[in-house]
């Protein structure tokens, strides 16, 4: 039987999480779903877990990579293995919900590239109470579809005029479905070894030669957060691998959008200030850092003054960002190496300031709408 539905499970040294993802993807009872377990070589007992769980439903297949070739290999094998009509990706801590298979299954004749979904956290360790479900389906205009392109290619984010598409997150692959013929009449396919944000280079293709998607206001995928996730664990690489991130961004940019200043304009006030902040949370300044203090401020002054992060820093408007994100920014730009040290070894600090800045803000403006009476 051709299957309908293909998920695919990316996974790698998550031991501690995967038996309640596949728990999640089992109990979904439906013989027109496929499901591809692909282990980058975990050293975790993670591919000894996908070996069980294969042998306890038919539906299940392992693919086991002999050396670690990273996140975006373990993707385009679930594109070139699926079989289904819809590729759904998943991480191997997350979860799927328990209606997940209706609901997916109902596609089988959608004519849509692209399908959205809602998704939810975790709270306390558990996956959050969601509310009752709208069955609604909201055609997404080019427009809007050409925002996300953008949006994934610059960093700026989304801000649609309809409520209704708020909630739509365009920048990762998850909380979404892709129908498989249409990556494959434009060999879309995740960039080689990009070892993070590779889903906004995929998704800027994606959105590019997208010609119909819409939003299904329903949450199909609980989205956990894990300290030792790509997203937050010390990555020593990151500068190099922002660069190259940055590489594909303005190729696109040149390619998609030629001569759209505004879209330059963005891509320097939201990609570039966004690896910034980043870089000091992830590499500069993580608790794993070994290098000394005074290594460390060398290369932060240092990746201050280099293209085009000094261009970048140098034209800053603050009032476009948050407030904790002005402080940092403005401290960055001052070069104060040791309150940013301070900042980022004691987090609640910069939560307390913004409370603090957020309150006097209101005082201000309570004070001068009074005034003016």
């Amino acid at each position: 039987m051709q299957p309908i539905i293909s998920i695919g499970v990316a996974i790698y040294n998550v031991k501690t999480y995967l038996p309640a993802c596949l728990d999640s993807i089992l109990a979904q009872q439906s013989e027109e779903i496929e499901i591809l377990l692909v282990d980058d070589c975990s050293s975790d007992g993670s591919a000894a877990l996908c070996d069980a769980y294969a042998e306890k439903d038919g539906r299940g297949r392992v693919i086991h990579f002999p050396e670690n070739q990273g996140i975006c290999e373990v993707r385009n094998t679930i594109i070139r293995e699926s079989r289904g009509q819809w590729i759904y990706f998943v991480d191997g801590d997350d979860l799927l919900p328990e209606w997940f298979a209706d609901t997916a299954l109902a596609l089988r004749d959608d004519p849509h590239d692209v399908v959205f979904f809602d998704y939810a956290g975790y709270w306390k360790d558990r996956p959050q109470q969601v509310p009752p479900s709208s069955e609604e389906i909201i055609e997404l205009t080019s427009e809007t579809i050409d925002s996300y392109c953008i949006s994934c290619v610059s960093g700026a984010p989304c801000q649609p005029e309809d409520e209704r598409i708020r909630r739509v997150l365009c920048t990762s692959v998850w909380a979404k479905t892709y129908r498989r013929a249409f990556l494959a009449e434009h060999n879309l396919l995740f960039p080689d070894r990009q070892k993070k944000s590779q889903d906004v280079i995929f998704n800027t293709l994606v959105f590019h030669y997208c010609r119909s998607a819409c939003y299904r206001p329903k949450v199909m995928y609980y989205y956990r957060t894990n300290e030792g996730s790509v997203c937050n664990r010390y990555n020593p690489d990151y500068i190099p691998v922002m660069n190259s991130l940055m590489q594909h961004n303005l190729t696109h940019i040149k390619a998609f959008y030629p001569g759209r200043e505004d879209i330059m304009d963005a891509f320097y006030r939201y990609r570039v200030v966004g690896i910034v902040l980043d870089y000091m949370r992830l590499d500069l300044f993580h608790k794993d850092n070994p290098k000394n203090r005074k290594q460390r401020k060398q290369e932060f002054l240092d990746f201050l003054d280099s293209h085009p992060y000094s261009d970048a820093m140098s034209h800053l408007d603050l009032n476009l960002y948050w407030l904790e994100r002005q402080l940092l920014l403005k401290c960055a730009q001052k070069r104060r190496f040791s309150f940013l040290s301070f900042i980022h070894k004691k987090p609640w600090t910069l939560k307390l300031y913004g409370g603090i800045m957020n309150r006097i803000n209101r005082c201000k403006k309570a004070f001068h709408r009074e005034g003016g009476r």
